[in-house]
């Protein structure tokens, strides 16, 4: 007698949704950080996101994109001075996700302890110098698997610049798992273990 359960296969690619790329533009294909920054937000369903300092179009738009199709989140993008803050909503609006971001104008030491917690996915792309900092004024909020990724502007994580941070996160009593990448000139990833 013929089984009633379905006779379709294991991995029917009809079945399967397709999600669009994110629309990072064709630029982007130097631009691994903005791919991997999309990765991690579909994969572990980050819901709650900060970027200092980053890159409207390169980092934030496809962090929104991913929490778009992901059904769900918000990010919270500081940004240092009113030409970046505009820069970063017009990149969004372009984009058609400003429904899924928030931007924010000052010193991100300032600005983000007011930002909305928990935190799941913290992107650095401050100067060097100032990203430990940063990541002291967002510590507490971050969930345990939070991840944070550094990605210092104009200078790669790993030089002497941003030896702080490095020093914070790798000490092996940090509460972070953390690991240097080759992406874009140098990153930082860390992953909050407490």
């Amino acid at each position: 007698m013929p089984s009633t359960a379905s006779t379709r296969p294991a991995h029917d690619p009809a079945a399967q949704t397709i999600r669009p790329a994110p629309p990072i533009g064709a630029e982007s294909a130097a631009d691994a950080t903005g791919t991997l920054l999309y990765q991690l937000v579909l994969a572990t369903g980050a819901t709650q996101v900060v970027a200092c300092g980053s890159a409207a179009d390169s980092r934030i738009v496809p962090i929104a994109a991913a929490l778009r199709d992901n059904g769900r989140g918000r990010i919270v993008s500081c940004q240092p001075d009113t030409a970046r803050a505009l820069s970063a909503l017009a990149a969004l609006e372009q984009a058609g996700l400003t429904a899924y971001a928030d931007v924010l104008e000052g010193d991100a030491r300032d600005v983000l302890p007011c930002a909305p917690g928990p935190v799941d996915l913290l992107v650095l792309g401050a100067p060097a110098e100032r990203l430990l900092p940063v990541l002291r004024a967002v510590e507490p909020r971050l969930l345990p698997g939070a991840m944070v990724v550094a990605c210092p502007a104009g200078d790669g994580v790993g030089t002497g610049r941003s030896a702080d941070l490095l020093a914070h996160v790798r000490r092996p009593d940090s509460g972070y798992v953390s690991l240097p990448l080759p992406l874009d000139g140098g990153l930082e990833m860390a992953v909050r273990a407490l």
